[in-house]
Order: C-alpha cells, then structure tokens, then sequence
C-alpha cells in the first residue's frame, strides 16, 4: 500500500465487508482470500475511474490497459508481500469480527 488515503479507504472497506459476510470463525481463510479479490477490484475500478480517457482511446481501451496495468503491478509482488497482505487483513478481519459478536451477544 502507497499509503494514500484512498487505497487505505478502499482496504478498510474490503476488511469490514468480509467481516460483516463472516458467519463462523472458521470462514477467516475464506473471507480473507475475498477481501483480497474485493481490494482488488476496488483498486482495478479506482485507476479505471482516475485516468483521464485519451482522445482517441475508448472506455474498453481504458479497462483493458487498466487491467494490464494492475496484473503487472500483482505480478511484481514478491510473495513476502502478499503474505503481509494476508495476514493484516486476516487480523482486522478477526478483530471486527469478534467485537460484532461482543456487541451482538
């Protein structure tokens, strides 16, 4: 993460969806892995939105190099990374989920 404030957004926002869709405790690996592919989603709409559409190019042009751009970007990863990924989602994601079940009980 670059550390801007719409890329942190957008994480938060994928962790709390994947909180909220969690029904048993044993659903972290799996609600992880779809906070991951929202994130992702959510970075793939928010570079396809930013750009400024060139003159000649159309909306398909855009989501196509949008998409070129962001499996570049994933395909740079070192697995280290990732992992960190990974394992901060999956601590906020126990933690919202257990203070919904705090606040529930």
């Amino acid at each position: 993460m670059s550390g801007d404030w719409i890329a942190l957004v957008i994480a938060f926002g994928s962790v709390l969806f994947a909180s909220i869709m969690m029904r048993r405790g044993t659903q972290i690996g799996s609600m992880t892995l779809l906070a991951l592919v929202v994130f992702a989603i959510g970075g793939f709409l928010r570079g396809y939105f930013r750009g400024a559409p060139a003159e000649q190019a159309t909306y398909g042009d855009r989501a196509v190099s949008q998409l070129e751009a962001s499996w570049m970007h994933f395909m740079n990863l070192q697995a280290g990374t990732l992992l960190a990924y990974f394992i901060a989602f999956m601590v906020l994601i126990l933690v919202l989920f257990s203070l919904r079940s705090v606040i529930s009980r």
